[in-house]
């Protein structure tokens, strides 16, 4: 199931390249690593993060447009179970989308221009909230 948000905003979105992420201890680490987004710790040291598509200068000044989406695919090889269980792991909301996730699943995110698939291990969880063009990712606890 695949939950498309696209913002059609003042501002050019540039893509950023995606880098090797296997050290990164946790999925919102490993997602921003990917998208190229700076990622600061949360107090309880999980990772939590809110970025904009756009920044001031874009939004204001230049005139453009940016898009946000994201989506989940199981990981293969792949059951019933394992695409019922997805199909409710992001949602519409408002003028945007939530994503409870609870891995072993493939986030899409699609950043900037480019679409970043970051896999989630078996047990790790995060909520990832977009809002027009700004998301937030945060690490949960792990179950």
């Amino acid at each position: 199931m695949n939950v498309m948000i696209v913002s059609l905003l003042a501002g050019l979105a540039l893509g950023a390249a995606p880098d090797d992420v296997k050290a990164a201890p946790d999925f919102c680490a490993r997602l921003a690593a990917n998208a190229g987004i700076d990622k600061p710790a949360a107090p309880d040291g999980r990772t939590e993060w809110t970025v904009n598509a756009m920044n001031f200068g874009q939004r204001f000044v230049f005139g453009g447009s940016a898009a946000t989406g994201v989506g989940v695919t199981p990981v293969e090889p792949a059951t019933v179970e394992d695409y019922r269980r997805l199909e409710k792991a992001c949602e519409p909301m408002g003028k945007g989308a939530v994503c409870h996730l609870v891995g072993p699943v493939n986030f899409r995110f699609i950043w900037k221009g480019q679409t970043i698939v970051t896999p989630m291990a078996a047990g790790e969880r995060a909520t990832i909230l977009v809002a027009g063009t700004r998301t937030t990712c945060r690490t949960e606890q792990a179950a």
